[in-house]
C-alpha cells in the first residue's frame, strides 16, 4: 500500500470514531479525549525515556485534571492545575534528582492535557464549532500534504522535517482560511475574522507538527507509536491539533471580550 493510501486508512479509522463520539453526547466524545490522552501519554514517555530520561508517570496522570477541568468548562482553573503539576515537578527533582525527566514530563504533559482540555471546552459550545475546530485544522493538513507531496520542490525546515515543503505549507494555509471563512457564521464571526482565524490556527498547526516532529528527531524515534498504519501513533496524528486548538479557543475568547459592553 502507498503512503498515501496508508495515510487515508488512517483518516477512515480515526475520523468516524472522533466525529460519531462528537455527535453523540460530550461524554461520549469527552471519552473518545481520556482515550487520546492515555495513549499520547505512553507515547510521551517512550520519547522521555529515548532522550535518557526516567518516565514521570505521576506527572501524566496529574495531566488528566485538564481534561477534567475542560469538559466542566473550568478554564480558568487551568492555572491553578498547572501551578500543581510545577509543584510536582519540582517535587521529584528533589526527591529523585532526575532534573531532565521531571521538566521533560511536565512540558509534555501540558503539550498534550492542557490542548485537549480546550477541545472539550470548545464541544460545550456545540457540536459545530467542535466539528470546525478539527476541520480548520486537518482540512489544512491534508492539503498540506497532498500538494506538498504532489508539487513540493523548496524545503521548508529539512534539518527537522525533510519532507515538508513551502509549496505544501502554503496550500495548508489557504486552505484553512478557506475553512476559516465557511464556518466563520457556525463561531459567530464576519467571514473576515474567520480568514484571520483561519491564518492563525494554520500557523499555530504546522508549528505543532514542526514541534513534534523535532521532539522525534531528537530522541531519533521516526513516529511516536504505531497505532495508526501509516501515520505513526496518536502524536503523529493530533499535533497540529495540539497547538491550533490554541488559537482557535483564545482567538474567540478576544472576539468574545471585544463584544461585551464597555470593551
Amino acid at each position: 500500500m502507498s503512503t498515501l493510501g496508508r495515510r487515508a486508512l488512517s483518516l477512515a479509522i480515526a475520523l468516524p470514531v472522533i466525529i460519531v463520539a462528537d455527535l453523540v453526547n460530550p461524554w461520549v466524545f469527552a471519552a473518545v479525549i481520556l482515550g487520546l490522552y492515555i495513549m499520547g501519554a505512553r507515547e510521551i514517555q517512550t520519547i522521555v525515556a529515548e532522550l535518557g530520561a526516567k518516565p514521570q508517570w505521576l506527572l501524566s496522570a496529574l495531566g488528566a485534571a485538564f481534561l477534567v477541568l475542560g469538559m466542566l468548562n473550568r478554564v480558568s482553573a487551568f492555572l491553578p492545575a498547572t501551578m500543581i503539576l510545577l509543584l510536582t515537578a519540582a517535587a521529584l527533582i528533589m526527591v529523585n534528582g532526575e532534573t531532565v525527566g521531571a521538566a521533560l514530563g511536565f512540558l509534555l504533559v501540558l503539550w498534550l492535557a492542557w490542548p485537549l482540555g480546550l477541545v472539550l471546552a470548545l464541544r460545550l459550545d456545540g457540536v459545530a464549532i467542535s466539528l470546525s475546530t478539527f476541520a480548520l485544522v486537518w482540512v489544512g493538513d491534508i492539503a498540506a500534504y497532498l500538494v506538498g507531496s504532489a508539487f513540493g520542490r523548496n524545503r521548508l525546515v529539512p534539518r527537522v522535517s525533510p519532507s515538508k515543503t513551502w509549496e505544501g505549507s502554503l496550500a495548508g494555509l489557504a486552505a484553512t482560511m478557506a475553512v476559516g471563512a465557511l464556518v466563520a457564521p457556525w463561531f459567530a464571526i464576519s467571514a473576515l475574522a474567520g480568514l484571520a482565524l483561519g491564518f492563525a490556527t494554520g500557523v499555530l498547526a504546522q508549528a505543532g507538527d514542526l514541534f513534534e516532529s523535532s521532539l522525534k528527531r531528537h530522541a531519533h524515534l521516526k513516529d511516536s507509536g504505531t497505532f495508526l498504519p501509516g501515520h505513526g501513533g496518536v502524536l503523529d496524528r493530533i499535533d497540529a491539533l495540539l497547538f491550533g486548538v490554541l488559537a482557535i479557543f483564545y482567538f474567540l475568547q478576544l472576539h468574545l471580550q471585544n463584544r461585551l459592553p464597555g470593551h
